[in-house]
């Protein structure tokens, strides 16, 4: 809290304290008519009369895509059952800019604004989200980071998820891409970890609390960023951005215009999905959630084992229309250990840098990274000391040459961890020797129903099996009542058997049914449940 001091004479004194006194009863009135009416909120959403904010959010969204994994699903229902907790690693950016004036777009200074502060502008809204705490790293614009001040970022994200169950790290946007890849091949964690910033600066006054600039997007990224790492639906995505309502994957995203709020795209892919209100939609999945229960989803890049200072220097070279090779030159004389090449069309680079690249590798045992210019598309060229980008852009392949060079010496792994790490994909072959393409393939198709009723002052229930499989199937029953195996079921019949029981009351109950069939000699079984109501004859 900020205080002030004034000297003054006894009767203005006097009529100050005065003032002060009538002021401070009016505030505590407003205060207290809040108070109450947030208490009850609080009281109806306990009484179920209100779901809070996360469960909303979270239950429309859980586990969308149907990602078979047990450590998502464990995520994402747990995120729903309590409140998690969620750290915001503040390194500065425009999110935290103040400007000259509420009107005031591109005139402010980055990083003025404490995230400690930000957050307890967002309450107590966002204590319905989740238990958020600010951590802050750093408060600079974003290009004046570091690669050593990048290492101390992953190790601060990776310290504050051994507690927390995901982290929002919060940047300027001119480098974000950057901040989030880097964040996405380092951290040694399945926890979500979000990236977001803003196009415009919070606001205009002392502090985030007062005059925001008109049409900040500042508050609400940070709020919905908070939103989907509580949520957990990023579990094993990596690291995600999120800003302007979409949520984005680290490695695909790029900053395409200077002033626009909806500055992030995705290229070809598009995005992963988008927050709307209490709605977190996912359309697609990094392919690296397919790993998720796997050793194989995290990277070999572990900071931990590597100093800052041992971490070697790699640049980005741009061919065009007749480009020298001195720069080339200079770097490999410099002691730079790893150039990319951002080369026109497919990767071409020009006979002047191409004559450069060959004496850089024979003469300094220099690694470079073809990549192109054009903004999308892939460059499949490699060779001696050259290996493909893929689709990376330059500056992606930037850290990852500079990664893959602090943990490797050879260059054919170098090649497979760029083929791996540096471009995911899915392969679905597999699958498709395992997994048949028609309908029953991994379950067993069937209904039931299970009907109480009375027979001479005694309960029973009646089981009904439908098979809508292609073939014979075997369920068997189990409940309160007792037990019955249904056997070798024709396709597409219906059969029915009565468990009597020996009192006159049944309570309310399920009936278990567990149905097995063979498929292509291995044994398939799917669970269900038929529930009943209570029956007193």
């Amino acid at each position: 809290m900020r205080t002030f001091t004034l000297t003054l004479s006894g009767r203005v004194v006097a009529a100050v304290v005065a003032a002060t006194l009538l002021f401070a009863a009016l505030l505590a009135t407003v205060a207290y008519a809040v108070a109450d009416s947030r208490a009850t909120a609080a009281a109806a959403r306990a009484a179920g009369a209100e779901t809070p904010v996360l469960a909303q959010g979270a239950a429309t969204a859980t586990n969308p895509l149907g990602i078979t994994s047990t450590r998502y699903s464990t995520a994402t229902a747990t995120a729903v059952d309590g409140k998690p907790k969620v750290v915001v690693v503040g390194t500065g950016g425009t999110i935290s800019g103040k400007a000259t004036g509420r009107e005031t777009f591109t005139s402010y200074r980055s990083g003025s604004y404490l995230m400690e502060d930000m957050l307890d502008a967002l309450r107590p809204e966002l204590d319905d989200v989740a238990d958020v705490s600010a951590v802050q790293f750093g408060n600079a614009g974003s290009s004046g980071y570091s690669i050593a001040q990048f290492h101390a970022l992953t190790l601060e994200v990776e310290k504050q998820l051994e507690t927390a169950d995901a982290v929002v790290v919060t940047t300027g946007t001119d480098t974000q891409e950057e901040f989030a890849y880097w964040l996405d091949l380092t951290v040694q964690s399945r926890k979500p970890v979000v990236t977001s910033g803003s196009m415009r600066p919070w606001g205009a006054g002392d502090g985030p609390d007062t005059d925001l600039v008109f049409g900040t997007d500042a508050p609400a990224n940070l709020y919905n960023a908070i939103k989907i790492a509580a949520s957990q639906q990023t579990y094993c995505f990596g690291t995600v951005l999120m800003l302007n309502d979409e949520i984005q994957a680290a490695r695909e995203v790029t900053k395409t215009n200077s002033y626009r709020i909806d500055t992030f795209q995705t290229r070809e892919y598009g995005v992963l999905g988008w927050i709307d209100g209490e709605n977190i939609t996912l359309g697609r999945a990094p392919a690296r959630v397919l790993a998720c229960d796997g050793e194989e989803w995290f990277t070999p890049f572990d900071l931990s084992d590597v100093a800052p200072a041992d971490l070697p220097r790699t640049e980005i070279v741009t061919s065009y229309q007749q480009a020298g090779g001195e720069s080339i030159t200079a770097f490999a004389d410099a002691g730079v250990k790893g150039i990319v090449t951002a080369g026109t069309g497919a990767g071409g680079i020009s006979s002047a840098m191409s004559q450069a690249r060959s004496a850089a590798i024979r003469d300094k045992g220099m690694w470079f990274v073809s990549t192109t210019r054009t903004g999308s598309g892939s460059s499949y060229g490699s060779g001696n000391g050259i290996i493909a980008g893929g689709d990376l852009t330059a500056i992606k392949a930037r850290l990852l040459l500079l990664l893959t060079r602090a943990f490797t010496d050879d260059l054919d792994t170098a090649k497979t961890w760029f083929a791996s790490f540096g471009s995911p994909s899915f392969d679905q072959s597999a699958t498709a020797a395992a997994v048949g393409a028609e309908p029953g393939a991994t379950a067993v198709l069937f209904s039931g129903t299970a009907t109480p009723a009375c027979k001479a002052d005694k309960a029973e229930l009646t089981v009904s099996i439908t098979n809508k499989d292609t073939v014979s199937v075997d369920v068997r029953v189990d409940s309160p009542a007792g037990g019955y195996k249904f056997s070798k079921i024709p396709a597409g019949k219906t059969v029915k058997h009565t468990i009597p029981t020996s009192s006159a009351d049944l309570a309310a109950g399920d009936a278990k049914l567990t149905a097995y069939k063979n498929v292509d000699g291995k044994g398939v079984q799917t669970i269900s449940t038929a529930a009943y109501p209570a029956t007193t004859c």
